[in-house]
């Protein structure tokens, strides 16, 4: 009897031995059983799987596991994921604290329309945090989308800053709208949205949404010249897409083509510069740019005019191409009119009228202009 008591208690303390080495609470099941999902592929387990992580629920809190499968998430397109793990990175509690890579998925989940997201991302703008510049516009513009979504905290910000910086607002939601039209397959307004991307203002550059406005403006609807220009002036730099000279020469070459006066100055400067000249097909070109009322390329017209470069030489003509670009406030052919007239260069000495140009050129900050003025 003793014996068998023996043994029903060994085998009792065994067994709980076994229950407690391998027992899994419902928690740690649900964790299992999720984390199978996520590897197989599932995007919402995945997000599943990093939140468990992140709470140390079904498992031990792990800051670095919990990264791993937001990401994933992430790539998939779940934009709470980008945000969640924005979190991690800003907070810098289960992980190291990390503004710059917060601010990578800080940027996609609120491109992504996650409304905590907008809201934080215009602090980092207003603040220059995680490698972003100061850029009130783009602050603003985050702001707006956030209180377009009815988030309360965003409209009192927006209103604030209606109130306090009117001019940045006007221009702000004048080209949200831009924006807007241009997403409707307007194609001015994706130039325009184009080139004020590229230009950074009155938000913050982005070169890459910059490439894509003009490319839909130049492929699409109304296929714009100018957009074919800026293209072209993106693929010679690499400035939102990979340097590409062919295709740069391309839209170059497609854009003056359908007369865009300003690929028919770069293509005149293209054979200016070139060894040796082609000063007729700079002429020519520049000609082209200066009909289609390009203030450089009317200068250079006159300049070649004047110097009798793949044309004949005629002041005259020079002087009235000077004078169109100076018109529009070109200071170098200001400063080179106010020489003509002034020195009497192929004309009658005219100082009266040599002045009024040189004091204009000096204005726009010729310092060559201001000194001839000064020894009068």
């Amino acid at each position: 009897m003793k014996t068998f008591l023996q043994t029903f208690l060994l085998v009792v303390l065994l067994g709980g031995l076994y229950l407690f080495a391998f027992y899994k609470t419902p928690q740690q099941q649900l964790f299992e059983k999720t984390l199978a999902s996520a590897s197989a592929g599932d995007n919402q387990a995945a997000y599943q799987v990093a939140q468990f992580y992140a709470r140390g629920q079904g498992t031990e809190p792990n800051g670095t596991q919990a990264a791993e499968w937001y990401r994933k998430a992430a790539a998939d397109g779940n934009m709470q994921a980008a945000w969640e793990l924005t979190e991690l990175y800003i907070k810098g509690q289960l992980v190291p604290a990390d503004l710059e890579e917060a601010s990578v998925y800080l940027q996609a989940a609120a491109r992504g329309g996650n409304v905590p997201a907008q809201k934080e991302l215009a602090r980092f703008y207003q603040q220059g945090l995680g490698g972003l510049p100061v850029q009130p516009g783009e602050a603003l513009y985050w702001q707006l989308q956030a209180a377009q979504a009815g988030d309360a905290e965003a409209q009192t910000a927006v209103q604030d800053v209606q109130l306090e910086n009117p001019q940045l607002y006007e221009e702000v939601t004048r080209f949200v709208g831009v924006l807007d039209r241009a997403g409707q397959g307007n194609s001015q307004a994706q130039l325009e949205a184009g080139q004020g991307l590229h230009m950074g203002y009155p938000l913050a550059r982005n070169d890459e949404e910059a490439f894509r406005w003009f490319t839909r403006a130049w492929q699409e609807g109304d296929k714009l010249p100018q957009a074919a220009y800026e293209l072209s002036q993106l693929y010679q730099k690499g400035e939102g897409t990979e340097a590409d000279e062919n295709k740069a020469m391309e839209l170059l070459g497609a854009a003056a083509q359908a007369k865009n006066p300003d690929a028919q100055y770069m293509l005149g400067t293209l054979a200016y510069n070139a060894n040796p000249p082609k000063y007729e097909d700079a002429f020519a070109w520049f000609s082209n740019a200066a009909a289609g009322g390009q203030a450089q390329g009317q200068y250079m017209t006159g300049f070649m005019l004047m110097q009798g470069q793949g044309t004949n030489k005629s002041v005259p003509l020079a002087i009235r191409f000077f004078h169109d670009a100076a018109e529009q406030n070109h200071v170098a052919a200001q400063y080179v009119l106010g020489q003509i007239y002034w020195k009497g260069l192929g004309v009658p000495v005219n100082k009266k009228e040599g002045e009024v140009w040189l004091r204009r050129a000096a204005e726009g900050g010729n310092s060559a202009a201001q000194e001839l003025l000064n020894a009068k």
